[in-house]
């Protein structure tokens, strides 16, 4: 290891200098940017700036020209974001300043050879680099750090444009090139560079996740093969994978709720499943378990990890993209999932949303319409009405991605009852219609909430009358629509009804008492009393009965509004959203009838192919019992004995009705009848002889008793 101190422009003539694969990409944004500047600005005459330490690995082969030029190759594996900033910088001078341009050219700082520039980044943005930022090409930017490096030559441009002096940015190119003192170390192995990279990443600099996990993997990969038998398959699958989460900038404005590390963290949840101390710490763990592997001598393992996991993030990235995306998915489910994205509230439910992409997506468009219907339901439940915590259901909602992600056999109906198990055990109907009723709905609740249940009221409304009107939901939920109260919160005391005459402000928050207005309607006659609202008087065209929005045109056909109308539009509106947002959860039902011939000796010819994991450990659990066994007992042997975790009895529903969504429920009556004994049902197998016959040999007990 060498160390030595020398400034910035000498350290660019010493030779080449690439971003080696295991290193993040470029990362700097506006702040880093205009810490940059200020320190050139700033500096006292006669001072020197410290830029920081460059740790560099010089390469065995030196970078040979086409007329046989050599130079020394450096990878960088440190300090990588200064001196692309730097060179973007010291290009950006030159493209104001002649003299800067010149001087440049002269000392070949930026472009030594034609074959390339002084610093190449990764290997997903040196085309970017080289002929978009360096160049004069016109590139599409595909990745979050082709927006960051065209960000940062923006953000030199403004400055640069909006100076008074024009002598400033040769003194400050002359700054950067003069009086920037940099520590170089110079490293010889690249076992010594991954490791060392990775210790600077644990002392905490500011990489994303995503970012680290990459540059781990590079580096196991390279301890636990013969140097690096992995590396293409991972520099091409994140290359994919940053493509992929380029929609953190240009998709759906509901993925401003996210980044690379949310994204990171929903797919280890669909990839591995619940753990609370884990789901947060995925990338911890991942490092732990391979590690562990390689101390362990099982570098096969180590490098089938690797595989499995790159592989498997690469998918995720395509559903975490798809999601956000929705104009690029066909109309069903295109339409149910912008709602959902409109309504928010996502992290708990896009782990599922990820697992029935990938399983149901292409295949089974309207079964994924289902599943996002569902979520939504169980969005606007538990989060939007309810107002439940934020971490409500989380565990349950990631186990069941991770179920629906790992079991091909899984239906999209099943998942949808699984679904709407959730809901019910956290907001089910008579605690949802209680919200509902709330007297202090409107303060309960958010504006945007309450707009979006007026909003999906409005659609029914319109969709009765032949003609639809509210079609842009966003706009709805836009400041530039309000929740209006009917009989307004400031109405004067003589304009009360006397049937709410001493009680008004325990009925002007109810639900029956809100309508949707836009923001002009609400702020000039919001205050008005009814009847000035229903039909207006004098010149004002504006009312109800003229309204275009049909919740408020509804209005009009009341004679009076007072506790008697409030009564009867808060029944009408709690029976439409007990209706809109509806959930099935799985039942077990009541014990089976007596007759069986019909399905003796049969079993559906898909049957076998078509169960679950945990349909698999429940028919063997009770294939195995003696007799009858309860439905505690049946959880119990499915979880200590096939590992499976049931949720107890609405789990245990949500599986036999997964069942019988495949097949019938009378069939699976026949070979799995319940009774009613004391508090639980006792479950059994009805199987006759070739039934029988045909389930050991499906599920190999024959083969295992030889």
């Amino acid at each position: 290891m060498d160390t030595r101190t020398e400034k910035l422009n000498s350290l660019l003539k010493d030779g080449l200098f690439d971003i080696p694969r295991y290193q993040r990409s470029y990362s700097w944004k506006q702040d880093q940017l205009q810490d940059l500047l200020d320190d050139l600005r700033y500096l006292p005459d006669g001072r020197t700036h410290f830029f920081g330490n460059i740790i560099l690995e010089k390469q065995d082969d030196p970078f040979r020209t086409d007329n046989g030029l050599q130079y020394d190759l450096f990878h960088v594996v440190d300090g990588q974001q200064r001196l692309t900033s730097a060179i973007i910088f010291l290009h950006v001078a030159a493209q104001y300043d002649d003299t800067v341009a010149e001087t440049l050219d002269h000392d070949n700082l930026i472009f030594p050879v034609d074959e390339r520039p002084r610093l190449l980044p990764q290997d997903q943005d040196k085309e970017y680099f080289r002929d978009g930022v360096l160049g004069t090409a016109q590139i599409d930017r595909q990745t979050p750090s082709q927006e960051r490096l065209k960000g940062a030559i923006e953000f030199f441009e403004e400055h640069f444009q909006n100076l008074d002096d024009d002598d400033e940015i040769r003194s400050l190119a002359e700054t950067l090139r003069y009086d920037c003192r940099i520590n170089v170390v110079e490293i010889d192995e690249e076992s010594e560079a991954a490791s060392i990279f990775e210790s600077l990443n644990d002392r905490g600099r500011p990489l994303s996740t995503l970012d680290k996990t990459k540059s781990f993997l590079m580096y196991m990969d390279d301890r636990s093969s013969n140097r690096g038998k992995l590396a293409e398959q991972i520099k091409q699958r994140f290359g994919k994978i940053y493509r992929e989460l380029f929609v953190l900038s240009n998709g759906h404005e509901r993925v401003d709720d996210f980044d690379e590390d949310s994204f990171l963290r929903f797919h280890w949840g669909l990839y591995d499943g619940y753990d609370s101390d884990e789901y947060f710490q995925g990338f911890e763990t991942l490092k732990t378990r391979l590690r562990e592997q390689y101390r362990a001598g099982e570098l096969e393992a180590v490098q089938e990890a690797i595989d499995d996991y790159t592989l498997d993030l690469r998918e995720g990235a395509s559903a975490f993209a798809a999601i956000f995306e929705p104009q690029s998915l066909p109309e069903n489910p295109r339409s149910s999932l912008i709602l959902l994205l409109e309504l928010g509230r996502l992290a708990n439910v896009l782990p599922v949303l990820m697992a029935s992409y990938l399983q149901f997506g292409e295949e089974n468009p309207s079964g994924f319409a289902d599943i996002v219907d569902a979520c939504e339901t169980l969005v606007f439940r538990m989060y939007g009405i309810d107002n439940r915590r934020a971490d409500t259901g989380r565990g349950r909602l990631v186990r069941l991605a991770h179920e629906i992600h790992t079991d091909d056999s899984l239906e999209s109906e099943e998942v949808v009852l699984r679904i709407d198990s959730i809901t019910e055990r956290y907001t089910g109907d008579e605690r949802f219609e209680r919200q509902l009723r709330d007297p202090e709905f409107f303060d309960s609740n958010t504006s945007r909430d309450i707009k979006y249940l007026f909003y999906r009221y409005g659609q029914q409304i319109d969709s009765e009358a032949g003609e639809e009107v509210l079609k842009d939901v966003s706009h709805i939920l836009s400041q530039e629509f309000q929740v209006e109260h009917i009989l307004a919160r400031k109405l004067p005391s003589e304009e009360i009804p006397s049937d709410l005459s001493g009680h008004f402000d325990e009925h002007v928050h109810r639900l029956g008492n809100l309508t949707l207005a836009s923001r002009y309607w609400n702020s000039s006659y919001g205050n008005l009393p009814f009847a000035e609202k229903q039909r207006a008087s004098g010149n004002r065209e504006k009312d109800y009965e003229s309204s275009a929005l049909r919740v408020q045109s509804e209005l009009a056909d009341f004679d009076t509004f007072g506790k008697r109308e409030i009564d009867e539009r808060e029944d009408t509106l709690v029976e439409f959203a007990l209706d809109e947002w509806a959930i099935s959860p799985p039942k077990i039902d009541e014990p089976t009838v007596e007759s069986r011939e019909e399905f003796t000796g049969y079993f559906p010819p898909d049957f076998f192919d078509r169960l679950s994991n945990k349909q698999e450990a429940m028919f063997r659990a009770l294939f195995e019992a003696e007799g009858p066994i309860s439905s505690d007992e049946l959880i119990r042997r499915m979880e200590e004995e096939y590992d499976e975790s049931v949720g107890g009895s609405t789990g245990l529903a949500g599986i036999l009705a997964g069942l019988t969504s495949k097949h019938s429920k009378e069939f699976r009556r026949s070979i799995m009848p319940a009774d009613w004994k004391g508090d639980q049902y006792h479950w059994q197998l009805t199987f006759d002889e070739t039934q029988e016959e045909r389930f050991r040999e499906q599920l190999g007990y024959d083969t295992e008793e030889n």
